[in-house]
């Protein structure tokens, strides 16, 4: 006699592969990733995290890639004061 298996919190969904994609598309498009996390973090687990990783992943780069040029316009801006 085998002791049953607990059901799992979501059902198995063939389509949550989990895939890179999500990751990139949600770097590229941050609100999408976004979207698809809080649509599918019950749903399709895997493919949620990835498109959540991706979202924050493009935040972050944005926000890093605007300090820079904030730091480089501001020394361009202070070499052409007199």
């Amino acid at each position: 006699m085998t002791a049953p298996v607990p059901p799992t919190p979501y059902a198995a969904n063939s389509k949550d592969t989990g895939s890179f994609g999500w990751s990139v598309l949600g770097f590229f498009i941050p609100i999408v990733g976004l979207i698809l996390w809080l649509v599918w973090k019950n749903d399709r687990p895997k493919d949620s995290i990835k498109s959540r990783n991706g979202f924050i992943a493009g935040i972050i780069f944005g926000v890093v890639i605007s300090i820079i040029m904030s730091v480089v316009s501001a020394m361009l801006f202070s070499a052409y004061l007199p």
